[in-house]
């Protein structure tokens, strides 16, 4: 059985939570001034209207977004935050790339300005050494991939 200091929490957090609907009156006095109040206006007041107030801590539903509404912005949220993955996976693959060809090809700078013969194969799969019109090209090609890899 539950102790009364437990059912009475149990009654206080319900009271704190129930909404309160209060009733406010809005007249214009014999002097011409708008009041409000709370009690119903005296009998000689013009233009009387009675509102209700939600004085509660809930947001009136026309401004509270629906649940449609946030199952849409969380889908949204979730899709651009995959985006953004994906477009980090994408450029960290491409900055992978860049490092590696930037090695590359600062080795083959090194191993061509050396001045030591370098072989490669010819059209027959034979290996011959480089001339110096190739190693000049091969120089060049390099460079070139060394200059778009090496950035940053």
């Amino acid at each position: 059985m539950k102790s009364p200091i437990q059912l009475f929490i149990a009654i206080a957090i319900l009271l704190a939570t129930a909404t309160v609907a209060a009733q406010v009156y809005k007249w214009v006095d014999k002097d011409g001034q708008v009041q409000y109040s709370d009690t119903p206006p005296p009998p000689g007041a013009t233009k009387a209207e009675a509102k209700k107030v939600d004085t509660g801590s809930v947001a009136p539903a026309s401004t509270a977004p629906t649940l449609e509404t946030r199952a849409k912005n969380f889908d949204k949220r979730r899709a651009s935050e995959a985006e953004k993955d994906k477009k980090a996976a994408e450029a960290q693959k491409k900055a992978d790339l860049d490092a590696e060809n930037c090695k590359n090809a600062n080795m083959r700078i090194r191993d061509i300005e050396s001045g030591r013969p370098l072989k490669q194969l010819n059209e027959q799969g034979e290996s011959v050494y480089m001339s110096d019109e190739t190693r000049q090209a091969d120089l060049t090609q390099a460079r070139a991939l060394a200059a778009t890899s090496c950035k940053g």
